[in-house]
């Protein structure tokens, strides 16, 4: 019968009876080796049974499934015990690397599967305190308040509201409804020959605007006083100058309306017609 050795570390089983001489060499170098297998010199693979085996005084409770989500982790021992309870996978784990957060916070990010600031930018991109991106709101509303807030319809239109109340509206088709004044210090529109065609004199302006009449009224909706003309006898004579409007926001049928600064052609027309007749008066 030879020596024989063990079956995971292979120290050396001296033959009984035989081995003559040696047998203290042979557990000379069998303590060596169980010295380099206990200081960590040569590798060991156990088989711990939680709750079993402490480091420092404390038993390790940790299963071998709980323990392997780990592996491959760069992180600190302080910053792993911060992870207690979390069941993120490695590659998210190395993530949070320097990250100081609580469990609870961790626990927010469950599900992410990829670098949470590249996926918050992609979101909502901040740049210098600019947002970047598109910011896009429940209810297709942006505000203030309840109250105060711009409300968007998709392709259609544009509402302002102050406390509550829709006060202004911009049209897809260009047009800016405002249910108060304009106030502004000039108003420029454009008029250049090189923007029109079919350009006329307009003819017996005099005449037309004797037929017209200014008035003062009270508007129906609100009782506000104003003066100007009637759309209907404007109409009548200058019917380039009228159109079919909405007068306020919440209106569901359309009136005429005047475009004032087009009457400003039979004005000057009529000044030029009455020159004409004084002038002539003049010569007689």
């Amino acid at each position: 019968m030879a020596d024989t050795t063990t079956t995971t570390f292979s120290l050396t089983k001296p033959e009984v009876g035989a081995s003559a001489d040696t047998w203290g060499t042979k557990l000379n170098t069998n303590l060596d080796s169980i010295d380099d297998l206990l200081d960590g010199t040569t590798a060991i693979k156990p088989n711990l049974t939680a709750s079993q085996w402490q480091v420092g005084g404390t038993a390790v409770t940790s299963t071998g499934a709980e323990l392997n989500i780990l592996d491959g982790v760069t992180a600190t021992a302080a910053e792993l015990n911060i992870l207690d309870g979390v069941t993120s996978t490695a590659a998210e784990l190395n993530i949070l690397d320097g990250v100081t957060a609580t469990a609870a916070e961790l626990n927010y990010v469950d599900g992410v599967t990829s670098n949470v600031q590249t996926q918050l930018d992609a979101k909502l991109a901040l740049a210098g305190g600019t947002m970047t991106g598109d910011l896009l709101l429940g209810a297709n509303k942006v505000g203030a308040d309840a109250g105060d807030y711009i409300k968007f319809t998709a392709d259609t239109q544009t509402d302002f509201y102050v406390n509550g109340n829709n006060e202004m509206r911009l049209e897809a088709d260009g047009d800016l409804h405002v249910d108060g004044d304009v106030i502004a210090y000039s108003t420029t529109t454009a008029s250049s020959i090189a923007l029109k065609h079919d350009v006329n004199i307009i003819e017996d302006a005099l005449d037309k605007l004797k037929s017209l009449r200014g008035v003062s009224f009270k508007y129906n909706h609100d009782g506000r006083e104003s003066a100007g003309v009637i759309a209907e006898d404007v109409q009548a004579v200058l019917p380039e100058a009228v159109k079919h409007i909405r007068p306020t926001l919440e209106s569901k049928e359309k009136s005429l309306g005047v475009n004032y600064g087009a009457l400003t052609s039979i004005l000057i027309e009529s000044i030029k017609e009455l020159t004409a007749k004084v002038e002539k008066l003049e010569k007689k």
